[in-house]
């Protein structure tokens, strides 16, 4: 399907994402598998993201089944800032009328997801002006805060998009905080949306807890949903072949990011192995910063018991999963007095669905920490993560 082409019977529900397939992203990735799990034609408004994110046209098989338009808004990729956020919402509004004038009808369901601000900003702008669709807002993570609890900040400058929102809202008894684009990017559309969705119950906390309006609080309360993302069906860990063939003396270890975090605990784990043990494993390291984690001396002294890897497209990635023996993940480490991370990381859907052993390193009482892990230890514990590697390396 190439985008503005449409088959004649059209599409009931607009989909607004900013980073969407084909562009290679983790919020693009789960976006798609949110629309395949609907299971509704929809059409679909995304940022033009060349340049900034990667292209893997194999995500469109995803959802490209129940997808009838794409349109990528040719609107400057900037995370937050206003203008670019404005560009957006204003190009896409423009594009969602032309749709409603073709069909002749409004949209009659509205789903937007934010791992970047501008989707539920232009979801709110298409329900300011369409009041009887039903709009569900799906939040990825908190945004107004990082992965590691920071404040995140842009400053939302005066214009007809902001009036429009501030209006909007205090026509529903309710304010905006601050002139923080993330704050808006939650506020607006727990003041406005339908239907309100969260990956997790500690996310959904976190919000509550910045709802200082009570009334808002109960909002957003009756209308919230916790839903994990989809884990896909085993005949999408088959689209692509297997790679090269492993060494069958060694026991594979899986992990997906830029040997920080978890990477970087097992990295010191399996230096301080004995090397007949450590000579039996292998830390497959698949990140966006090859020559970088590669350049390290950590990683340099580990030998051939670590292979960094470029990340590989969507259905390889799925498929080598199949191929590992055991797949690693981490917890966000929080500053002290934070509190556990609420996000549980996006790959352990697509790690459950691939029947591999998963090795969480969690803190306790995370969200990842209730996933069903066969191996677990604590964060930043380099001790226990010694012990599971043994465990790894004796299976």
């Amino acid at each position: 399907m190439t985008a503005d082409t449409a088959p004649a019977h059209g599409a009931s529900a607009l989909v607004v994402s900013y980073c969407f397939p084909p562009y290679s992203d983790t919020s693009a990735v789960v976006a798609a598998k949110r629309v395949r799990e609907r299971g509704e034609p929809v059409d679909v408004i995304y940022n033009a993201m060349d340049g900034v994110c990667p292209l893997d046209t194999s995500l469109l098989n995803l959802c490209g089944d129940v997808v009838q338009r794409f349109a990528a808004v040719p609107s400057p990729t900037h995370f937050s800032r206003w203008a670019d956020v404005t560009a957006f919402t204003q190009r896409g509004m423009e594009r969602a009328v032309e749709w409603e004038q073709s069909r002749g009808r409004p949209y009659a369901r509205l789903y937007s997801r934010a791992g970047y601000p501008a989707s539920h900003i232009l979801g709110a702008a298409y329900a300011i002006a369409r009041p009887t669709v039903a709009w569900t807002a799906e939040f990825s993570e908190p945004l107004s805060r990082d992965a590691r609890g920071r404040v995140r900040w842009a400053d939302v400058t005066p214009n007809a998009l902001s009036g429009n929102l501030r209006q909007a809202v205090a026509e529903r008894g309710f304010h905006l905080p601050d002139d923080n684009v993330f704050d808006w990017a939650e506020v607006v559309p727990c003041v406005l949306a339908d239907e309100l969705q969260f990956t997790t119950r500690e996310h959904l906390d976190v919000v509550l807890e910045k709802c200082h309006d009570p009334q808002l609080a109960e909002r957003v309360a009756s209308r919230a949903r916790i839903a994990p993302d989809p884990v896909l069906p085993d005949e999408s860990y088959q689209q692509v072949g297997s790679r090269d063939e492993l060494d069958g003396h060694r026991r594979h270890i899986g992990y997906v990011g830029d040997a920080d975090l978890a990477g970087d605990t097992v990295m010191k784990a399996l230096g301080a192995l004995p090397e007949s043990v450590r000579d039996r494993l292998t830390l497959h390291v698949f990140t966006t910063h090859v020559d970088k984690v590669r350049a390290s001396p950590q990683v340099s002294a580990l030998g051939s018991s670590i292979r960094v890897e470029r990340r590989l497209p969507y259905f390889e990635f799925l498929n080598v999963c199949t191929t590992m023996d055991c797949l690693l993940v981490g917890d966000a480490v929080m500053p002290p007095g934070a509190g556990v991370s609420p996000l549980l990381p996006a790959e352990i859907s697509d790690y459950l669905g691939s029947g591999t052993p998963v090795w969480g390193i969690v803190e306790s009482g995370s969200p990842l920490d209730r996933e069903p892990l066969v191996y677990r230890s604590p964060v930043n514990h380099v001790s226990a993560a010694v012990q599971v590697l043994a465990q790894i390396a004796r299976a």
